[in-house]
């Protein structure tokens, strides 16, 4: 300890979800204590374990971002000090090599992310440290709302009302930091850690240096420049959100923000896109939209087999799921034969995002018309989705399937073909995602082809399946389940 007291460092901050430098809880919280802080970032093989696309455009994102970041770190006097491996056993680790008094983390809502917090927790305590974590990913702390006996909603409705009752002004008040000098010497922290035996990532402001020494490579994300997440802010508030209503569900139209990528890494606050809501249009339908995520974390963090189970347990092993891995491969390449979905499907392995009328039509359609158990999904957008969060992923994916908590009913299908007629009724959409159809006539894109028209077409298949028929054949499977749940229920 005595050979660290010419820099102080007592506070180490644990970036996750929360990259950036400004309306920042966990900066804000450790600058409020005394002496210098060191901020550290781990690209956690636990989590990357899942992800081993070596082009996946989220990890050119994050470097990209953490480069700016030390760029801007560097004109301060500071640096983050990025890792690659075990967050639970580098992090300990490094605060006790550092000898600081806390580490302090935005709180994570996940259930593998609180075990490994608790783990981490456990372990700083073996060491004199404390583990601090507030909230900042959500306005609102999922454990805050609840009904008056104290459980957990399972229906949005009365939730958002609730919410909005429990929501106070210090939630979304701007977490200031001021860190002017406030930066541990980087050399200082680098000579202690190479004491200690942990390896830095070097090369902290080059992108495409931290993405080899991680393994990945560097991907395209023209589309989501780093830069970018307070100018879609501002020009959605500006315009866009007050029309949110009318033009959200049409899919060639600019009618959503697109924000959910930086909020999901917090590149932007979630804490100033509500507040820019409320200057904006006061209560509106987009602000609902942010409920609905702090529903599905909400969740998520009272029931965590959600992630994995069926949160209807009349639903819950007594589905018998369509088990063909032909007919996913041909939905996870956009060759269903139903525009619309195929569109959908190939938007998302094009540019790693996908129009959200879109998510709940694919996400129907593999679920019902297909009968392919919404997992396969849920883990297909996880793979491709920039904005991935695993709480409103599998809440949306359960919700299309009639599994989840406050789901559609199990006898609403959507109609693809009339879900492309009414939400991209000129075919723009389908027609800038599917070249095959730029040239083919309207009535190819939103009406199902007669036996002999179209069979034969080349560039583009038939549909996979009839979807009244399909229909059908879900609904009797969902009720094949429940009198199988009945029963075993006896």
């Amino acid at each position: 300890m005595s050979s660290l007291a010419n820099y102080q460092c007592r506070s180490l901050v644990w970036l996750r979800r929360d990259l950036r430098l400004h309306d920042h809880r966990a900066l804000a919280a450790a600058l409020a204590q005394r002496g210098t802080i060191c901020p550290v970032f781990v690209f956690d093989t636990d989590i990357l374990a899942r992800f081993d696309n070596p082009r996946d455009r989220r990890l050119t994102f994050l470097a990209e971002q953490l480069a700016e970041l030390n760029r801007r770190l560097a004109a301060r006097g500071g640096r983050i000090l990025l890792f690659h491996g075990r967050a639970a056993e580098i992090v300990p680790r490094i605060a006790a090599a550092l000898g600081v008094e806390r580490v302090i983390a935005g709180r994570d809502y996940e259930p593998a992310s609180q075990a490994r917090d608790a783990a981490v927790a456990k372990e700083l305590n073996n060491h004199g440290i404390d583990f601090e974590q507030p909230v900042d990913h959500l306005i609102v702390p999922a454990e805050r709302v609840r009904k008056g006996d104290g459980t957990p909603y399972k229906v949005y409705t009365p939730y958002s009302k609730q919410w909005r009752a429990a929501l106070l002004e210090t939630d979304y008040a701007e977490a200031v930091v001021k860190d002017d000098g406030r930066y541990a010497d980087p050399a200082d922290l680098s000579r202690e850690l190479n004491k200690a035996g942990q390896p830095l990532l070097q090369s902290p402001t080059d992108a495409d240096a931290i993405l080899k020494q991680i393994v990945y490579q560097r991907a395209d994300t023209a589309m989501w420049d780093i830069r970018r997440g307070h100018e879609l802010l501002a020009d959605f508030a500006a315009g866009r959100m007050a029309q949110y209503r009318e033009e959200r569900d049409f899919m060639a139209r600019p009618g959503t923000s697109r924000l959910s990528p930086y909020l999901r890494f917090g590149f932007v606050s979630i804490r100033e896109a509500f507040r820019a809501a409320r200057k904006t249009i006061g209560d509106g339908v987009w602000v609902n939209e942010l409920i609905w995520r702090e529903f599905y974390a909400m969740i998520l963090h009272f029931f965590p087999e959600s992630a994995t189970e069926e949160f209807n347990p009349k639903y819950r092993g007594t589905l018998d799921w369509n088990r063909s891995d032909a007919d996913f491969a041909r939905f996870c390449e956009g060759r269903t034969g139903f525009p619309i979905v195929d569109a959908a499907v190939r938007e998302l392995l094009e540019t790693g995002w996908m129009h959200n009328r879109a998510r709940m039509i694919t996400a129907c359609f593999l679920s019902k018309d297909l009968f392919i158990d919404w997992r396969r999904g849920e883990e297909f957008f996880a793979q491709h989705l920039m904005d991935y969060e695993l709480a409103s992923n599998a809440g949306g994916w359960q919700w299309a399937a009639s599994t989840g908590t406050d789901a559609a009913p199990y006898f609403r299908v959507f109609n693809p073909w009339l879900q492309g007629k009414k939400f991209d009724g000129a075919g723009a959409y389908i027609r800038r995602f599917i070249p095959e159809l730029r040239n083919a006539p309207l009535q190819r894109l939103h009406e199902p082809p007669p036996d002999d028209l179209f069979a034969g077409d080349a560039d583009y298949p038939a549909p996979m399946v009839d979807h009244r028929q399909a229909k059908e054949k879900a609904i009797a499977e969902f009720k094949k389940a429940e009198e199988r749940f009945s029963t075993r229920d006896q």
